[in-house]
Protein backbone atom coordinates (compact mmCIF):
# COMPACT_ATOMS: atom_id res chain seq x y z
CA UNK A 1 0.00 0.00 0.00
CA UNK A 2 2.73 2.37 0.88
CA UNK A 3 4.41 1.55 -2.77
CA UNK A 4 1.19 2.74 -4.44
CA UNK A 5 1.07 5.73 -2.31
CA UNK A 6 4.64 7.05 -3.11
CA UNK A 7 4.32 5.96 -6.40
CA UNK A 8 1.20 7.98 -6.60
CA UNK A 9 2.14 10.76 -5.18
CA UNK A 10 5.11 11.07 -7.46
CA UNK A 11 3.32 10.72 -10.61
CA UNK A 12 0.69 13.48 -9.57
CA UNK A 13 3.48 15.87 -8.70
CA UNK A 14 5.38 14.59 -12.21
CA UNK A 15 2.32 16.13 -13.84
CA UNK A 16 1.54 19.11 -11.91
CA UNK A 17 4.05 21.20 -13.92
CA UNK A 18 7.84 20.16 -12.46
CA UNK A 19 8.53 19.85 -16.10
CA UNK A 20 10.73 22.92 -18.02
CA UNK A 21 8.93 25.01 -20.66
CA UNK A 22 10.04 24.14 -24.12
CA UNK A 23 12.04 27.26 -25.87
CA UNK A 24 10.47 28.49 -29.26
CA UNK A 25 12.16 30.30 -31.41
CA UNK A 26 10.91 33.52 -33.41
CA UNK A 27 11.42 33.51 -36.74
CA UNK A 28 14.30 31.38 -36.58
CA UNK A 29 15.95 28.11 -35.44
CA UNK A 30 17.21 27.18 -31.89
CA UNK A 31 20.18 24.97 -31.91
CA UNK A 32 21.09 22.47 -29.44
CA UNK A 33 23.98 24.92 -27.93
CA UNK A 34 20.99 27.50 -27.25
CA UNK A 35 21.64 29.87 -30.00
CA UNK A 36 19.23 31.36 -31.97
CA UNK A 37 19.47 32.24 -36.13
CA UNK A 38 17.33 33.16 -38.22
CA UNK A 39 15.74 36.62 -38.80
CA UNK A 40 14.21 37.30 -34.64
CA UNK A 41 12.09 40.20 -33.85
CA UNK A 42 11.91 42.15 -30.71
CA UNK A 43 8.80 41.34 -29.16
CA UNK A 44 8.26 44.44 -27.89
CA UNK A 45 9.37 46.59 -31.11
CA UNK A 46 12.06 48.19 -29.76
CA UNK A 47 15.03 48.91 -32.34
CA UNK A 48 17.52 50.98 -33.59
CA UNK A 49 19.92 52.05 -36.54
CA UNK A 50 23.27 53.72 -35.78
CA UNK A 51 26.10 55.00 -38.41
CA UNK A 52 28.95 57.15 -37.24
CA UNK A 53 31.19 59.54 -39.26
CA UNK A 54 33.84 61.55 -37.91
CA UNK A 55 33.75 65.60 -39.36
CA UNK A 56 36.49 67.82 -39.41
CA UNK A 57 36.05 69.91 -36.26
CA UNK A 58 37.15 66.71 -33.73
CA UNK A 59 33.46 65.64 -33.60
CA UNK A 60 32.21 62.50 -34.03
CA UNK A 61 28.79 62.68 -36.42
CA UNK A 62 25.56 60.06 -35.18
CA UNK A 63 22.37 59.54 -37.16
CA UNK A 64 20.07 56.94 -35.67
CA UNK A 65 16.73 55.79 -36.73
CA UNK A 66 14.56 54.36 -33.76
CA UNK A 67 11.63 52.80 -33.26
CA UNK A 68 9.60 51.29 -30.89
CA UNK A 69 8.32 52.69 -26.88
CA UNK A 70 11.73 53.47 -25.68
CA UNK A 71 12.25 56.98 -27.32
CA UNK A 72 8.31 57.81 -26.61
CA UNK A 73 10.23 60.62 -24.80
CA UNK A 74 11.66 62.80 -27.84
CA UNK A 75 14.98 60.76 -26.60
CA UNK A 76 15.73 62.66 -23.82
CA UNK A 77 16.53 59.30 -21.60
CA UNK A 78 18.82 58.28 -24.12
CA UNK A 79 20.00 61.85 -24.17
CA UNK A 80 20.44 61.57 -20.31
CA UNK A 81 22.09 58.21 -21.16
CA UNK A 82 24.89 59.20 -23.87
CA UNK A 83 25.68 61.85 -21.33
CA UNK A 84 26.62 59.03 -18.67
CA UNK A 85 27.87 56.25 -21.17
CA UNK A 86 30.41 58.86 -23.12
CA UNK A 87 31.23 60.98 -20.70
CA UNK A 88 31.33 63.83 -23.50
CA UNK A 89 29.24 66.98 -24.11
CA UNK A 90 26.93 66.57 -26.66
CA UNK A 91 26.50 69.14 -29.29
CA UNK A 92 23.64 69.52 -31.98
CA UNK A 93 21.14 67.61 -30.36
CA UNK A 94 17.75 66.71 -32.36
CA UNK A 95 15.38 64.19 -32.49
CA UNK A 96 12.13 64.22 -34.73
CA UNK A 97 9.40 61.76 -34.79
CA UNK A 98 7.81 60.33 -38.83
CA UNK A 99 5.83 57.83 -39.40
CA UNK A 100 2.85 59.07 -37.29
CA UNK A 101 5.53 58.49 -34.21
CA UNK A 102 6.63 55.59 -35.67
CA UNK A 103 10.31 55.81 -35.57
CA UNK A 104 12.04 58.89 -34.66
CA UNK A 105 15.37 59.87 -36.00
CA UNK A 106 18.24 61.54 -33.97
CA UNK A 107 21.81 62.94 -34.66
CA UNK A 108 24.10 64.95 -32.82
CA UNK A 109 27.65 65.39 -31.90
CA UNK A 110 30.50 64.07 -29.21
CA UNK A 111 33.90 64.71 -28.80
CA UNK A 112 36.28 62.05 -31.25
CA UNK A 113 37.21 60.54 -27.98
CA UNK A 114 34.35 58.59 -26.93
CA UNK A 115 34.32 55.27 -28.14
CA UNK A 116 31.21 54.42 -30.49
CA UNK A 117 30.85 51.23 -27.91
CA UNK A 118 29.41 54.14 -25.91
CA UNK A 119 26.39 55.22 -27.97
CA UNK A 120 25.73 51.33 -28.87
CA UNK A 121 25.45 50.83 -24.55
CA UNK A 122 23.41 54.27 -24.42
CA UNK A 123 20.90 52.97 -26.23
CA UNK A 124 20.97 49.34 -24.44
CA UNK A 125 20.56 51.58 -21.17
CA UNK A 126 17.72 53.81 -22.50
CA UNK A 127 15.82 51.23 -24.23
CA UNK A 128 15.95 48.58 -21.14
CA UNK A 129 12.91 49.90 -19.15
CA UNK A 130 10.39 48.62 -22.35
CA UNK A 131 12.86 46.05 -24.05
CA UNK A 132 16.49 46.22 -24.53
CA UNK A 133 18.16 46.25 -28.00
CA UNK A 134 21.17 44.12 -28.14
CA UNK A 135 23.74 43.65 -30.61
CA UNK A 136 23.29 47.43 -31.95
CA UNK A 137 26.54 48.63 -33.89
CA UNK A 138 27.35 52.08 -34.71
CA UNK A 139 28.57 51.70 -38.25
CA UNK A 140 30.99 53.94 -39.91
CA UNK A 141 28.70 56.07 -42.75
CA UNK A 142 30.56 57.26 -45.87
CA UNK A 143 28.88 60.87 -45.74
Amino acid sequence: MKVITLASTILLFTSLGTSSPTPEAVNGTLSLNGTLSGDLTKRDGNGAECKRRPDSSGLNYYKLTTWGPWVNDWGQGFLDNIRGECKANVYNWYFQYYENGAKGDCSFQITAQAAPWCVENAVWDASNPTGAIWGLTCVNAKE
